[in-house]
C-alpha cells in the first residue's frame, strides 16, 4: 500500500512515547512520557456529566463555545493584564492541532520558521507539513537554555515567516526572562515577522510568575498565543486547547479547524469553563505537587556519577546532561532500561541540541520517583 502514501509521509519515524515495557518489566517504572499522573478534577468531571444530562450532546459553534472563551479572556486580564475579545479567541482540539491549524494559516510554501533547540518534537514536523521550512536554533546548557535574541537574529532572512516560542519549556524546563521575551517581540516586529507562543504550562514556573509574550502586543499583530488544558489542569485526555490571536486571523484558522474537525466536544468545553472559572482553586495543588516532584529529582540527579543537572525552573521535565565514557546515550538509556527497568528518553529526539542529555518527566508519585533512582544508582556506571 506504500504506493498510495504521499511522498513527504513515507519515511516517518516511529513516536518517541509510544514505548511501553510493563509487559516485561513487572516493576517498570515510566519517566518518559509527559502525562500527568494525576487525575482531573472531581468537578470539571462533574460539569462534564450535569452538561451532558442537560443535553449539551450537540454540535458546538466552530469557534468554540461563547462561555469558555469569555473564560479565557478574563481569565488573561485578570491573570495577565491582557484585553482580549471571545472573537480573538478559538477553542481547538488540543494545542497540538492549535499549532497545526495556525501554521496552515500563516505558512506559504518555502516560508522559514526559527525553532529553539531543543524543541517539543512536533514543531518541524508541523512546519514541515504546512510546506514550511524549519530553520533550527541551537540553546545551550552553559545558558541555561535561555534564548540569546542577537543569535536568533542572524537566521532571520527574507523568507522567514514565524518563530516558535516555548516557555516554561519542553524538555529543558527553562524558563524565558522578561528581558529576553521583551527583546524577542521587538525583534519580531523590527522585521514584520510572527511569534507562535506555545504556552502550556503556565502555572509550572518555579522561580517567577509566568508572563505571556502576548501581553506586550496589545493589538495582537506580532503574536500568536496557543493555550491548553492538558497540563495546567491535568486534561490530556479532553483534548481542549485555544488560540488566541488577531480577530483576522482568527477567522481564517475557524475555517481551516471547521474543515478538520467541525467543532470540539461541547461537553468538554463546558467542563473546560468552569475548570477555567475555578482554576485559582485546581492549580496550586498541582503546581505544589510537581515543583516537590522536580526539587527531589533534582537532588537525586545531583548525587549521580557522569550526570549534570540544571535547577528547575518550570514544567515538570529535567533535562539533564550524561557523559558516561565509552558510551553514547542511547547504550546508557539501554542500560538504565534492562538493568534498572526505567524508561527515559533521548534528548537527541527533541533537536540537535539534546545530544547527550536526557529527559525526565516527573510524573510518577514521589515513592516511585525515589524507587527509580535507588535503582539507578545502584548501577556501576553511576556509582562515584
Amino acid at each position: 500500500m506504500k504506493e498510495f502514501i504521499q511522498e513527504k509521509y513515507k519515511n516517518i519515524k516511529d513516536s518517541i512515547y509510544s514505548s511501553d515495557y510493563s509487559n516485561i518489566y513487572p516493576d517498570f517504572i515510566n519517566f518518559a512520557l509527559g502525562d500527568p499522573d494525576l487525575r482531573t478534577h472531581e468537578m470539571i468531571i462533574k460539569e462534564a456529566y450535569d452538561s451532558q444530562m442537560k443535553g449539551y450532546t450537540h454540535y458546538a459553534d466552530p469557534q468554540g463555545y461563547l462561555g469558555l472563551r469569555e473564560e479565557i479572556a478574563k481569565a488573561y486580564l485578570e491573570d495577565y493584564g491582557v484585553k482580549c475579545d471571545p472573537k480573538e479567541i478559538l477553542i481547538t482540539m488540543s494545542g497540538t492541532e492549535a499549532l497545526y491549524i495556525i501554521l496552515e494559516a500563516i505558512i506559504n510554501p518555502g516560508d522559514e520558521v526559527i525553532v529553539p533547540s531543543p524543541y517539543f518534537s512536533v514543531y518541524p514536523d508541523q512546519i514541515e507539513m504546512t510546506g514550511g521550512v524549519p530553520v533550527i536554533y541551537e540553546t545551550k546548557f552553559e545558558n541555561d537554555f535561555d534564548l540569546e535574541p542577537r543569535e536568533i537574529e542572524k537566521l532571520i532572512t527574507a523568507k522567514t515567516k514565524a518563530l516558535i516560542i516555548n516557555t516554561p519549556n519542553n524538555p529543558t524546563g527553562a524558563v524565558y526572562s522578561d528581558k529576553t521575551l521583551k527583546e524577542i517581540y521587538e525583534m519580531a516586529k523590527k522585521y514584520k515577522l510572527l511569534v507562535i507562543c506555545d504556552d502550556i504550562y503556565t502555572i509550572y514556573s518555579y522561580e517567577s510568575k509566568f508572563k505571556p509574550m502576548i501581553s506586550y502586543d496589545e493589538e495582537f499583530k506580532n503574536v500568536i498565543s496557543i493555550t491548553s488544558m492538558s497540563k495546567d489542569f491535568v486534561m490530556t485526555g479532553w483534548r481542549l486547547g485555544a488560540i488566541l490571536a488577531n480577530e483576522e486571523l482568527i477567522k481564517t484558522m475557524t475555517y481551516i479547524h471547521e474543515n478538520i474537525v467541525y467543532s470540539v466536544p461541547t461537553i468538554c468545553q463546558y467542563a473546560g469553563a468552569l475548570g477555567i472559572a475555578n482554576r485559582k482553586t485546581i492549580c496550586p495543588p498541582l503546581y505544589k505537587e510537581y515543583k516537590e516532584r522536580m526539587y527531589l529529582a533534582y537532588e537525586r540527579l545531583k548525587k549521580l556519577k557522569h550526570v549534570e543537572v540544571l535547577k528547575p525552573q518550570g514544567t515538570f521535565y529535567i533535562f539533564p546532561k550524561i557523559s558516561v565514557p565509552g558510551m553514547t546515550t542511547k547504550e546508557v538509556l539501554k542500560e538504565i532500561l534492562e538493568k534498572a527497568h526505567v524508561n527515559l528518553i533521548d534528548g537527541e529526539a527533541f533537536g540537535p541540541a539534546g545530544k547527550g542529555f536526557i529527559r525526565i518527566a516527573v510524573t510518577v508519585n514521589k515513592d516511585k520517583i525515589n524507587e527509580a533512582f535507588d535503582r539507578i544508582e545502584r548501577l556501576d556506571i553511576f556509582k562515584k
